[in-house]
Order: C-alpha cells, then structure tokens, then sequence
C-alpha cells in the first residue's frame, strides 16, 4: 500500500491539521505558509485525508476552496481534536509561567483607545505573553483562527463562541471651539442647521448613522470616514461636530463635549472560541481585558 492510500487510522495529526488551515485560510498557498510547508505537501497531505475519508472535502469557487459538507463535518471534529491537544498542552505547562502569543481584534478606535493600554497590565502579570492586536472594520472570524479574541459593539452570531458584555459605552457629541465660534449649545434643537461628522456606513461595523440620528434627526454629515481617528482630527479642524465615546480623550485635542446628559449607549462584547477559552496565554488575556474594558470603556 502506497503512502496515498494510507487508512484513516494511520493518518497523522500533521495530516488531518491541513484540513484545518485549509478551511481557515481557503487557498492550499496561503495554508501552506500557516504550517511553514510547502504548497505541493499540502496538495499531497489533502489528497491523503480525502482518499482515506472517501470523499471530496474542498470545492474550488472564486475565492478559493470552500469547503463540501463532508469538509465541514470534519472540520469540526478535527477542530475539536486541536482544542484537546491545546488542552493537554496546558495542562502540561500548569504551575509553569504563562507564555504563548494570543492575537487580538477589533475596531480601530477600542483597539487604538483602549485594547492597546490594557496590554501594559497583561505584561505585567505575564511578561511572557505576546499579544497581538488586529484592528479592522471587517468581521474577525475566531473559527477561522483570524484571531483568538474578538472586541466589538455587536455581537457576533457564530454558536461556537463564547460571548458577553463587559460595558455600555456611551457616545457624546463634540466639536471644537474653532466650529462653534462662541456658540452656546443647550438642546439638540439648537443644531438642526449644524454639519457632522461621521462613519462610512457598514452595518457589520458599526450603526454609527443610526446612532447619531438617536440625537439629531436627519443630520447633515459633511464628512465620513471609516477611521475614529480621522473624524477626531476632522473635529479638531473645525470641520463639523463628532460623536465619540470617553475613551477617545477628546478633550486633549481641544474638543468640547455638547449637551452632556443626551448620548447614546452601545453595548460592547468580547468573544473568544469555546473550545479555546480556558487555554492558560488566552485565558489570561480574556480575563484581563474584560476587567480592564468593564473599568475604562465608559469613562
């Protein structure tokens, strides 16, 4: 019997770890570069797996191979087998100190404004952790392996991970003096002929709109952009007036916040994967990012 045709029993974890990061990365390439092979083992390794399953696991489309519903099945039962090895491999390091590398993701703003300081007190409890921020406007898949932990104002649908609210964030409008040119703000009434500032509309990243018409109808926004930062910079111009949250320290650039007993409050959950959440490196981050955003994410 040739090494193609090996039986499903003698088929090793380095073989059955293709189907995983081909699912998660949906080229046989890019899966290559995750395990640091070779495209063609890769090619060879998959070819082993469906021949001893006896089906057809990836069909190419064109963004690259989807998976069949036979890939899918087995995915998720290969994808529970790495989550027990990762498991054992904790246990085997329990008593020792902490290491690995987790990768965090988010928006830009929570990822900029708040993930980034919380990681000075993850070092300091566990230096030999590395984290890894993502920031992104687009959804993170954590079955995927886009990333071990998902920050955001909206929470995610997949069944598979283990989400909760750690804070409500609250939304002010601001502007800056060089806008508002001595005007005083009493009411939303007050700026019914006002420019704003705000996102460019996607509803999988934030309903930012929907927020801002919470306080003021039918605003009229001059300015969009997709990066927190850029609206802020934008405000401090003088070129409208912003919505942004405490966390964005506004005030150090000179902005002004409006009608301070009218915001808007969004929820905001972190999301790690079930069967990864106990694992010692992401464990500790996860807890020490929910006590760190419960704390400062509204203040």
């Amino acid at each position: 019997m040739t090494s193609k045709h090996l039986p499903l029993t003698q088929l090793g974890w380095d073989h059955l770890r293709v189907v995983l990061e081909v699912a998660r990365a949906g080229t046989l390439l890019a899966a290559a570069r995750r395990l640091g092979v070779d495209q063609s083992t890769v090619s060879r390794r998959l070819a082993q797996v469906e021949f001893s399953t006896g089906g057809t696991l990836f069909k190419r489309n064109r963004q690259g191979l989807a998976p069949t519903n036979l890939g899918r099945q087995i995915f998720s039962r290969v994808e529970r087998m790495e989550a027990a090895l990762l498991e054992i491999q904790g246990l085997a390091t329990q008593g020792q100190a902490v290491s690995g590398v987790v990768t965090v993701a988010s928006m830009e703003g929570v990822g900029s404004m708040l993930i980034s300081r919380s990681v000075k007190a993850i070092a300091g409890v566990h230096p030999q952790i590395e984290v890894h921020l993502i920031t992104t406007s687009n959804y993170v898949d954590l079955a995927r392996r886009e990333a071990d932990v998902f920050v955001s104002f909206f929470e995610p649908p997949a069944a598979s991970l283990a989400t909760r609210k750690v804070a409500d964030v609250h939304f002010h409008l601001y502007a800056s003096d060089n806008y508002l040119l001595g005007r005083r703000v009493a009411a939303p009434e007050d700026l019914a002929n006002d420019v704003f500032i705000g996102y460019i509309d996607d509803p999988i990243y934030l309903p930012s709109a929907r927020w801002l018409e919470d306080i003021i109808p039918s605003a009229r926004i001059g300015f969009r952009a997709t990066s927190m930062f850029s609206q802020m910079f934008a405000a401090e111009e003088g070129l409208g007036i912003v919505m942004l949250p405490p966390y964005a320290r506004a005030e150090t650039l000179g902005l002004k916040r409006l009608i301070p007993d009218r915001y808007v409050e969004v929820p905001l959950f972190i999301s790690v994967q079930q069967d990864l959440q106990f694992l010692p490196h992401i464990r500790a981050v996860y807890d020490s990012l929910v006590t760190y955003l419960g704390e400062t994410a509204s203040h």
